[in-house]
């Protein structure tokens, strides 16, 4: 092979700045704005008014290992132009274990993000209505739960129809100006009420093992849900909220291929063909390696914006929350899950409580958008490495379409199942983060260690910093996955 691999990237990669990583804003933004809804505008609040500061860690350590785990394995389609599912087929023992490991609970887990979401929404909306939240029943549904199961409904119908009724571009542009503006508000927020800075510090910084304060469980408001309720297993919602869990990453790594980054969205090449292509006697050896460092920075600039915003964002509702609730023992919790937070904004002046009610509004439905487009692509992603024989690109479009049926209809039927069947909220989310939340992530960093050493030649591989820097991320997440795994299903 006489000519390079990889075609010229653009200007702005061969001569990095600061300035460049906006330039670069993509698919990570919209996992960014799918993850704020419940993520950020929910979670972090509710651990900021439940632990105050100490459990700040969880967020930022969560953020930066699942940053890492992302830019392996962006950086992987870039370089290769394949999908890291198809190259984990052939990982040692039974053929194709880790992408059905990885898979499968995704594509049965999709249905509760969306009946979660829009009942997290449509318990706000009833609320901001007015209407009674007490009353007779309505068939097996308690009154509450009938409204909010009616509001649910028709927020993710509507969400549907502007995820079918919307491309790529404008998806992005959309994500993003959601983003900004939440990014804004919770931050003149938190200069305003000026946090505690040693005490934000400590939490930030020294891990700490969660506990329960006494008024919590104690409160006959909140006892039911926290007395019989490891802490554990907050962390586990605290650690699937920041930045979204596997199943958004497969998909993630997936819309990469419309960037067409490196050889993202462009025939894959085989080891073979990378090893001729840096070969010493190749004279394209040195262009080839040269072009493949500067495109890798693509998804990196992309990863770095996106986690950056996400963790931003998060700490700051956690900190909101730490100095507005914990004091007032205000929980987001039941099927009241953003009311309280609204003091936020309120606090400062009572006419802000419409910016924070439209800025809910932008998240959620934000959120509710992305996932439609991110979990087609986790589908499709799914099935081009297990069953590529079925994946044909006659059949995607197919493919595609379904998954947001199924996505669609699984979610409305989990809406409208009774609370004693599909369970509350908090435990759906519960269930969901333990199967596919932290030892799901950190496994999927060993594996990638695996495969950037098996799929690149040496000079396209990994540095070392970032293998260790990997490694450290797997082994964190994995162990603390382990351990909430133990939790919820030997508690």
């Amino acid at each position: 092979m006489s000519e390079p691999i990889y075609s010229p990237p653009p200007e702005i990669l061969t001569r990095p700045s600061l300035r460049h990583i906006l330039r670069y804003l993509g698919p990570g933004v919209i996992i960014a704005s799918v993850t704020i809804g419940s993520g950020e505008l929910v979670y972090a609040s509710r651990s900021g008014a439940i632990f105050g500061y100490s459990l700040l860690w969880c967020f930022l350590y969560a953020g930066l290992f699942k940053a890492i785990q992302v830019y392996t394995a962006a950086r992987h389609i870039t370089l290769t132009g394949e999908h890291p599912m198809v190259a984990w087929v052939d990982l040692p023992g039974p053929r194709g274990w880790f992408p059905l490991l990885v898979a499968v609970p995704a594509v049965v887990l999709m249905p509760i993000a969306f009946s979660g979401i829009p009942e997290i929404l449509g318990g706000f909306v009833h609320r901001l209505t007015g209407m009674s939240t007490s009353g007779p029943d309505i068939g097996p549904w308690n009154h509450l739960e009938f409204w909010i199961n009616v509001w649910s409904g028709s927020l993710l119908t509507v969400c549907l129809i502007l995820a079918l009724g919307s491309s790529y571009q404008v998806l992005e542009r959309v994500s993003t100006v959601v983003l900004a503006a939440i990014v804004l508000c919770v931050g003149v927020s938190v200069v305003v009420f000026w946090p505690d800075m040693w005490s934000l510090l400590s939490g930030l910084f020294v891990p700490r093992t969660p506990v329960y304060p006494e008024w919590l469980t104690s409160s006959d408001r909140y006892a039911h849900e926290f007395r019989d309720r490891s802490p554990w297993l907050e962390i586990s919602i605290y650690l699937g909220a920041v930045g979204g869990g596997a199943y958004d990453y497969i998909g993630y790594i997936g819309m990469l291929r419309e960037k067409k980054w490196g050889l993202a969205g462009r025939e894959p090449v085989s080891r073979r063909q990378l090893d001729d292509a840096v070969a010493q006697d190749n004279p394209a050896s040195a262009t080839t390696i040269a072009r493949g460092r500067q495109w890798e920075r693509a998804p990196l600039y992309d990863t770095t914006a996106s986690f950056f915003f996400v963790i931003l964002v998060t700490l700051l509702f956690a900190v909101l929350a730490a100095l507005v609730l914990h004091s007032d023992h205000a929980v987001p919790a039941n099927n009241d899950l953003l009311n309280e937070q609204e003091t936020f904004l309120s606090k400062l002046h009572p006419e802000l409580r419409w910016v924070y009610r439209i800025g809910v509004f932008l998240a959620f439905i934000g959120t509710l958008y992305g996932a439609f487009d991110v979990y087609r692509h986790t589908f499709v992603e799914s099935a081009r490495a297990i069953a590529p024989k079925y994946s044909t690109p006659a059949r995607r479009p197919w493919m595609r379409r379904g998954i947001v049926a199924y996505c669609f209809i699984g979610g409305l039927t989990m809406i409208w199942l009774p609370e004693n069947v599909a369970g509350t909220i908090i435990k759906r989310m519960t269930f969901g983060s333990i199967i596919s939340g932290a030892t799901t992530c950190g496994l999927w960093c060993f594996v990638m260690l695996w495969t950037d050493h098996v799929r690149l030649p040496p000079p396209l591989r990994m540095s070392r910093t970032l293998k260790t820097l990997t490694f450290v991320s797997g082994l964190v997440m994995t162990t603390l996955g382990v351990i909430i795994t133990i939790e919820y299903f030997g508690g």
